[in-house]
Order: structure tokens, then sequence, then C-alpha cells
């Protein structure tokens, strides 16, 4: 079994989306410096119900 262009060409244009929109999410606030408690509680954005279920999973 062989991928064809096409095949190719949409994995490779998955790949960079998937990348850039990994870049764009992960980018530095001008002034942020990023803590365990902005990982842990998402910088207090999320109520705690959506925390606790994401602890929990």
């Amino acid at each position: 079994m062989t991928l064809s262009g096409i095949d190719i060409g949409v994995f490779s244009t998955y790949v960079v989306g998937i990348i850039g929109l990994a870049y764009w999410v992960s980018r530095e606030k001008a002034g942020h410096d990023k803590t365990t408690e902005d990982y842990f509680l998402a910088g207090k954005s999320l109520p705690w119900w959506a925390i606790g279920a994401s602890l929990i999973a």
C-alpha cells in the first residue's frame, strides 16, 4: 500500500496546521510568566467544576 500525492499533501497540511495552532496557543502574553498555578488552574479563568473534572480525568 502506497500513499498518493493527495494523501501526503493532506497529511502535511494537517501537521503544519497543528504545529501552527500549538505555537499560537502557547505564545507568551506580554509581561506574563507562566507558572504551575497557571497550568493546573488555567490561569483562574475556568469555573471550579471544570478544573476539578480535568484533574480527576
